[in-house]
């Protein structure tokens, strides 16, 4: 019985230390939604100050609600042919590394990927810029569809083989994001995950 009893526990042990393992080497700080002071803690939703007239609006049409099982899932919303987008805070970029990120999508038609940025004319460089610091240069291969049901979507950087022409653009990239667009009905997205792992063809 005291065997028994020593072998569950330490199997229990074992399970929430994994957990606590993989939860641990996302990058993202909020990729659950679940942060209780700030559900959209370390997501960009406003893009007011880019004076683009498709998403001066966009924080507008993207929601954070529960939904049965799931604590909090993100709810977007698209008002028109433009779409409605969500993108994480600047992550640095490291050479040497393949970046994934994986999440659960249902609705689109969707478009995600990365997107990679460098300082804007005139930024002083600093270790917590905000998108309005950056300037995007470059863009990862695209995953597109849509997902009637729940659907766990998986995309990386760089996502394809590198040329030499794309090695030099990301020598110039600085920080990452992840950029999900969606357009139409009701989208959501829930438990955004963001992993490297040692590449050498990413050794610009």
């Amino acid at each position: 019985m005291k065997t028994h009893y020593s072998l569950t526990l330490h199997l229990l042990l074992g399970s929430l230390l994994l957990s606590l393992s993989a939860n641990a080497q996302s990058l993202l700080p909020n990729g659950s939604f679940d942060d209780p002071s700030d559900p959209l803690k370390g997501w960009v939703t406003d893009y007011e100050w880019t004076g683009n007239s498709y998403y001066i609006a966009n924080k507008d049409f993207v929601h954070v609600e529960p939904d049965g099982t799931r604590k909090n899932i993100v709810k977007l919303v698209s008002p028109g042919d433009g779409g409605v987008k969500i993108e994480s805070i600047p992550i640095k970029l490291e050479p040497g590394f393949r970046y994934t990120c994986t999440l659960d999508v249902k609705g689109g038609p969707y478009r995600l990927y990365f997107s990679g940025y460098r300082w804007a004319p005139g930024v002083p460089p600093n270790d917590n810029p905000s998108i309005a610091d950056l300037r995007p240069i470059y863009k990862s291969k695209a995953v597109t569809g849509t997902s009637p049901d729940w659907t766990k979507v998986t995309f990386e950087l760089p996502g394809v083989k590198l040329s030499e022409q794309a090695l030099a653009h990301l020598k110039d990239v600085r920080f990452i994001t992840i950029y999900l667009w969606f357009l139409g009905g009701a989208n959501y997205i829930d438990n955004v995950t963001l992993t490297k792992t040692p590449d050498e063809s990413m050794n610009f």
